[in-house]
């Protein structure tokens, strides 16, 4: 029988799938009575997932409610890019003078350069970019700022189906493109190029953001 630690991972993992799927949008309402129905599992865990999707912003509990998937404007979503590229732009800086070819290998999993049809659909690909972002995070080893992007892009879950879907109608996705930049950069040690890159792979997304929605 599974414990009460890994049922909440998996409805919270579930429902961060849900999320950055499309399939919960924002202002949806999600109740507790629903999910234990949904994962035949008692009310402990699902609250406690519920718990923590609040905790990372991704819910509002509203009570007597439910649980709303929170809503985003356009000065959030630029805001929160903003201080992505800070944080990662940064840490890559403090990471490069102790790069090695062995810590550069963790970039090489083909797994991070999937594209939609080949990794799950929307929701395939908003882990794969969280999980490049996050393994170019972990080459500095500072753990407090890989802490922090983590729960950025958690964050950033609410929106990404908008973007995708929009990128993926106007045939304007990335796919993985600026991943490839970064990477190749890196093994060529080039520290200017690949910075260059990733302050454009995170400025594509404002870009579209801007023609998605207005002020």
């Amino acid at each position: 029988m599974e414990n009460s630690g890994s049922l909440k991972k998996m409805v919270y993992d579930t429902l961060l799938d849900d999320i950055s799927s499309g399939k919960f949008r924002p202002n949806d309402i999600i109740t507790e009575g629903s999910l234990t129905e949904r994962f035949g599992v008692s009310k402990a865990p699902v609250r406690e997932a519920l718990i923590e999707l609040c905790k990372d912003n991704i819910l509002q509990s509203l009570p007597r409610f439910g649980y709303q998937v929170v809503p985003f404007t356009l000065r959030e979503i630029l805001d929160i890019l903003d201080v992505r590229t800070d944080i990662e732009i940064s840490n890559l800086r403090r990471a490069f003078p102790s790069l090695t070819e062995k810590k550069l290998e963790m970039l090489s999993d083909p797994s991070l350069y999937l594209a939609a049809a080949e990794d799950g659909g929307i929701s395939g690909n908003y882990y794969r970019n969280s999980r490049f972002h996050l393994v170019l995070c972990s080459l500095s080893g500072n753990s407090f700022a890989y802490s922090i992007l983590d729960r950025i892009l958690k964050r950033c879950s609410r929106f990404f189906a908008v973007y995708y879907s929009f990128a993926l109608d106007n045939d304007t996705e990335s796919k993985a493109s600026y991943h490839r930049e970064i990477t190749d950069a890196l093994k060529s040690w080039n520290l200017d190029k690949a910075t260059a890159a990733l302050e454009k792979d995170i400025a594509s997304v404002k870009e579209h953001f801007e023609k998605i929605i207005t002020f």
